[in-house]
């Protein structure tokens, strides 16, 4: 099965990327022809057991793991926990998971909880850039590090791919002043 989806990623955001694809691909890779194969789950594992890529989970389960309850899965809680940024964009970034998570959570048919999350969302956004100045990409990439991480599995991506198709031509104003949660 493939996704299809796949927008342009750039340096840090590709690693995350190729969890994604570990999920829509199913497929084996081989980096030369003649050489034994290495499934694409084995490569992901190499991956995570040195470190470059962040350990996920990969239940079936949309939810995941959340110990907390605080509206965001613990790997994600830990990843974030990880990255070598200040407490503000932490919990900026952590701000923004919880509305990503909440977008695979929703449910589709409420109009008024899809038309809030738009606004959440907005509001996370501004916060993780506002809190990343003068570097703007920063907070840029981890919104897209954190959406990828978030839709780790068939199950995630297919969600969230379908909260878009239904939000697809909303509209949800650019909120003003400080967006950040207290």
């Amino acid at each position: 099965m493939s996704c299809g989806f796949l927008p342009s990623w750039k340096g840090p955001a590709l690693g995350a990327l190729l969890l994604v694809l570990t999920v829509c691909s199913g497929g084996t890779s081989s980096s030369n022809k003649g050489t034994s194969a290495t499934s694409l789950p084995e490569q992901i594992k190499a991956l995570e057991d040195s470190g470059q890529l962040p350990k996920l989970d990969r239940s079936s389960d949309i939810r995941g793991p959340d110990a907390d309850n605080n509206g965001i899965r613990d790997d994600i809680d830990a990843w974030i926990a990880a990255q070598p940024i200040t407490d503000t964009q932490k919990k900026a970034a952590r701000q923004m998971a919880r509305v990503q998570q909440a977008k695979v959570l929703v449910d589709l048919s409420d109009k008024s909880a899809l038309q809030m999350l738009g606004d959440q969302s907005m509001r996370a956004v501004s916060c993780l850039v506002d809190v990343s100045k003068p570097n703007n990409q920063q907070g840029y990439d981890l919104i897209d590090k954190v959406e990828v991480l978030t839709s780790n599995t068939r199950e995630r991506a297919k969600q969230y791919l379908t909260y878009n198709r239904v939000r697809s031509g909303s509209v949800t104003e650019l909120p003003a002043g400080n967006t950040c949660e207290s």
